[in-house]
């Protein structure tokens, strides 16, 4: 049956559950608005009287998902256009895997600043050509392709070339010529140096909002070999130090370590495992992609281990440690309304690392989610160190990537709509209910079941954030502590400690794991790498419980307090705190938090309180902490329907108190209510 639309403009939700064809016309204008989906169970098919129109007929602010095969007759594809408003309002398109694709669409991207030498992309197309698609932006011809892929043509030809693409098999980015046809899952860069015609082309387009690049859009699955390697797939790189590869020489003339992390001292001169098992990828769908779900039987990536093929991260956990981490475009980060907005700029990576619940062999993920949701034209990383090169036989561990229509999403946050499906939230303050509860996170590893709680620390300078974000990380089965020397060379990090509180200064990490039932009053110390001395910084955080989708205002767990070793004084750390500092020789010994209790030098008189009230668990019980105002108060427990289930009166405050849990349901509500009337709720759920 053919479905002439004469003229649709969406206003709410669409959905068709028929299989019947769309045909979409010259006289039709056809509008997806934001937070709409327009569902199409057939074919669509995009007919015109003019193959090289430009003028936009199909509108998509939203969410377009076609079940079966799609066509446009237009040449150009500018007549089916996917719009960029902002980093969080753009169009998406899912065409189902194995479905006929053979016309254009065209996707809008923010435009790069261009004070930067180059521009992350990753391009969402098949059976076309790199320069065809780059030429769209002005539907001119500035490609330029003179350098063929593994031929040195001389750096000047090499840094005008327009475009070029992540070779992970030999550690460099390989020039792309004209003949060059674009593979979607492969991470690219635009040449964005001084005197390239791509610069001066989006020079001339002036004062634009976005940039615009056509093609036919990659609906298919795709599946990609990860194999570290170097110039000639060279058999024994996997013995060498970063000392013995960084000064060779690629198929290029360049060195290695020219850009690969721009790592050329000395401080992982003795690592073999830097540089290694790092790979960059492309979004390879115009609609967003979810990382998260890494099952056995459904992860996206795999892994050849000692223990077999086919191994998830959740299940090569003995062999590897593996991270998914992105580089941020145009994402804010707004901290509060007294200190302002925070840009990541453009080279801040948001990462998530998966960790392991060594008690029932759960894994979860920790650090940003925002890592596990690749918009399109986006790139991500994934990185695994291994743990046992000898019990592995090799550094080098090989991978296979398989993305497809399971990965393929419309979400852009986390959040559970209570639907059974995932949808942002315009108001996150009353949503951590439905996430705590939802299974679908949990078996993703984006809700724990457990007492777990983070608190992501980053460092800015000039409202410029600084490298990627550091994390503390607790629960009552963590291990504290960690011997194994390492060096971090982004700004912000902690040292590690032993279990006696003992600060060590040769195992740095983005990640300090400790057990939150017997690290308590000792030293968990904040480090920085190559600040400026006599320049101002800041610090911000967030805390987050039971998952990385559950930020919070005040943990109801535990507590952390930041110490100043210059000022001696301590802060009672919420969402809100802040602090500035002048760098200096001496930074790294400066600041340390500490959790649930005061560092033993100090006494209440040195703590700079929010007169916080907490909850806590130790040895499986939890307790309350009261503020110390107060003398006396009143403990009321209720269900999340409102029902009282426990009342007791005048407990003294000066000692922390045990709630009794027995009969208590599985999350629930405590009320403190103080002598002189002050009231505090905190919701939690009973382990």
């Amino acid at each position: 049956m053919k479905k002439n639309l004469l003229a649709l403009f969406v206003l709410g939700a669409i959905y068709s559950a028929s299989a019947q064809d769309t045909y979409i016309k010259d006289a039709v204008i056809v509008k997806v608005n934001p937070n709409t989906l327009f569902y199409n169970g057939g074919n669509v098919n995009v007919s015109t009287d003019q193959i090289t129109a430009t003028t936009e007929k199909i509108i998509n602010q939203g969410n377009i998902q076609i079940q079966g095969g799609f066509t446009n007759v237009n040449e150009t594809g500018k007549n089916f256009v996917n719009k960029y408003t902002s980093s969080t309002s753009y169009g998406q398109l899912i065409i189902k895997d194995a479905s006929s694709v053979t016309g254009k669409v065209a996707i809008e991207r923010s435009v790069p600043d261009l004070t930067n030498d180059e521009y992350i992309i990753s391009l969402p197309y098949k059976n076309t050509s790199a320069k065809d698609v780059i030429n769209s932006m002005t539907g001119g011809d500035f490609f330029s392709g003179n350098c063929a892929i593994n031929v040195d043509c001389g750096l000047n030809k090499r840094y005008n070339q327009s475009l070029f693409v992540w070779d992970v098999e030999e550690t460099e980015y390989d020039a792309v010529d004209n003949n060059y046809t674009i593979t979607p899952e492969r991470r690219y860069l635009l040449n964005l140096r001084n005197g390239t015609n791509v610069k001066s082309t989006i020079n001339s387009l002036g004062a634009v909002s976005s940039l615009v690049f056509a093609g036919i859009p990659n609906n298919n699955q795709t599946n990609y070999t990860l194999k570290s390697g170097l110039k000639g797939k060279t058999s024994d790189f996997a013995n060498l130090a970063w000392k013995d590869w960084k000064n060779r020489i690629n198929n290029y003339a360049e060195s290695y370590d020219s850009y690969i992390g721009n790592q050329t001292g000395t401080k992982y001169d003795n690592d073999k495992l830097f540089g290694k098992n790092l790979h960059r990828l492309g979004n390879p769908f115009t609609s967003n992609l979810d990382l998260s779900n890494i099952n056995s039987g459904a992860s996206w990536i795999t892994f050849n281990t000692a223990s077999g093929s086919g191994k998830s991260p959740a299940e090569a956990w003995l062999a590897l440690r593996f991270r998914v981490f992105k580089v941020a475009n145009d994402y804010i980060i707004k901290w509060n309304s007294n200190s302002g907005n925070t840009s990541t700029g453009n080279t801040t990576a948001l990462s998530a690392y998966l960790m392991k619940d060594n008690t029932n062999s759960k894994y979860f993920w920790t650090g940003s989610p925002e890592a596990l949701l690749v918009k399109p034209y986006e790139s991500f990383y994934v990185d695994y160190n291994v743990i046992s090169p000898s019990g592995n036989g090799s550094l080098i561990i090989d991978a296979k990537v398989n993305l497809s229509d399971s990965q393929k999403t419309f979400i852009n946050g986390y959040t559970f709509s209570g639907t059974g499906t995932y949808s942002k939230s315009a108001n996150t303050a009353n949503v951590e209910s439905d996430i705590l509860y939802n299974e679908k996170l949990k078996e993703n590893g984006l809700v724990t079941d457990f007492d777990f709680t983070q608190l992501e620390l980053y460092l800015s300078k000039d409202n410029q954030l600084q490298g990627n974000a550091a994390y503390l990380l607790n629960a009552n089965f963590m291990v504290t502590g960690s011997s194994n020397p390492a060096k971090i060379t982004n700004p912000i990090f902690f040292y590690e400690e032993d279990k006696e509180g003992n600060v060590l200064l040769d195992s740095q990490t983005l990640t300090n794991q400790f057990n939150n039932e017997d690290y308590i009053g000792k030293p968990l110390r904040i480090g920085f790498y190559n600040l400026e001395n006599g320049k101002n910084y800041r610090l911000n955080l967030n805390l987050y419980e039971y998952s990385i989708l559950n930020k919070v205002k005040n943990l109801t767990v535990g507590k952390y307090y930041l110490y100043d070793n210059v000022t001696k004084k301590a802060i009672d750390v919420s969402e809100a705190t802040e602090l500035s500092f002048i760098a200096d020789d001496k930074i790294n010994e400066r600041f340390e938090f500490y959790w649930n209790e005061l560092p033993s030098k100090l006494g209440t008189s040195d703590l700079n309180r929010t007169d916080a009230t907490f909850l806590y668990t130790n040895n499986k019980s939890q307790y309350v902490r009261f503020e110390d105002k107060n003398t006396t108060a009143d403990i009321s427990i209720f269900d999340l329907t409102g029902r009282q289930i426990f009342y007791k009166t005048n407990i003294m405050t000066n000692t922390d108190y045990k709630l009794n849990l027995a009969n208590i349901p599985t999350m629930y509500v405590v009320k403190i209510t103080y002598k002189d009337g002050k009231v505090v709720t905190k919701k939690t759920i009973n382990k």
